[in-house]
């Protein structure tokens, strides 16, 4: 099995409770008719401008009602993005912001000075804030020496994110501690990715194309539509195949050889 490996990554700078204020601050000041100046009601607002993102606008009968009005949260939505812009000239996107960014302003003490002086990364962060004493059935002094403890043995391990994350899925009894790590991800590790990698802008793709290929029905498509995505199918399946070719090990001169006297 393939052992990924801690690598450096560059500062995130959004990854700080500060930021991540004025962030909203600056949202504030953007649209001060439609956010709160409450800040747990400013986040509500956003999860619910990220939430109709999710789902159609003829989607009404999933989970409970907003107390906000559609228009307002799509304005709260396109505000995020111009405010990101600025901060962050796009690298962010409005999903990682809410996703992941907000949660620094729920993380303990340990966690935040942790994420703060560079010493673990975003996800990081977010994967050892699960040991919480309730999740724990622990005091809180024993949650923070827990998490702790396994702060410390990943850095002197170097382990990767990932792998950070199967731990605490273990201690947490989410998956069974001998289970073998699926070398693929699944729909719902997707929302889990590293946003201080680059990488998550793709998986942020494959999450909206499955969204929208699910939501497709058979009178959506006309022949020419079909025929437009049957050509878009044969291209995207040509380069998931050079993708799939980079893992399988090429035979050297060595090998080529030996084959050849053995024809």
């Amino acid at each position: 099995m393939r052992i990924t490996r801690r690598r450096e990554r560059r500062p995130d700078m959004l990854a700080n409770r500060e930021r991540v204020r004025e962030i909203l601050a600056d949202l504030r000041a953007l649209l001060p008719d439609i956010v709160p100046r409450s800040e747990k009601q400013t986040i509500a607002l956003l999860r619910a401008a990220r939430h109709i993102e999710r789902y159609p606008a003829t989607d009404t009968k999933r989970g409970r009602r907003s107390i906000w009005n559609r228009t307002d949260l799509l304005k709260a939505g396109s505000g995020v993005r111009h405010v990101l812009d600025q901060h962050t000239g796009g690298r962010i996107s409005l999903a990682s912001f809410v996703d992941h960014y907000l949660r620094t302003l729920d993380f303990t003490p340990d966690m935040i000075d942790a994420l703060e002086s560079g010493t673990i990364n975003l996800f990081e962060a977010e994967q050892l804030s699960r040991l919480t004493p309730a999740r724990l059935n622990l005091t809180a002094a024993e949650a923070r020496a827990k998490r702790l403890e396994v702060l410390q043995a990943h850095l002197l391990s170097k382990g990767s994110a990932t792998r950070l994350r199967m731990r605490v899925r273990e201690m947490l009894g989410e998956t069974p501690i001998n289970q073998a790590a699926s070398p693929g991800l699944s729909e719902d590790e997707l929302e889990f990715l590293d946003p201080s990698d680059t990488s998550h802008l793709f998986y942020d793709e494959m999450r909206r194309l499955l969204a929208a290929l699910r939501d497709i029905r058979p009178d959506d498509l006309t022949d020419d539509i079909l025929e437009e995505l049957l050509r878009a199918s044969d291209h995207l399946n040509t380069l998931l195949a050079r993708v799939i070719r980079r893992r399988t090990p090429q035979p050297t001169q060595a090998n080529r050889s030996t084959a050849k006297l053995m024809i």
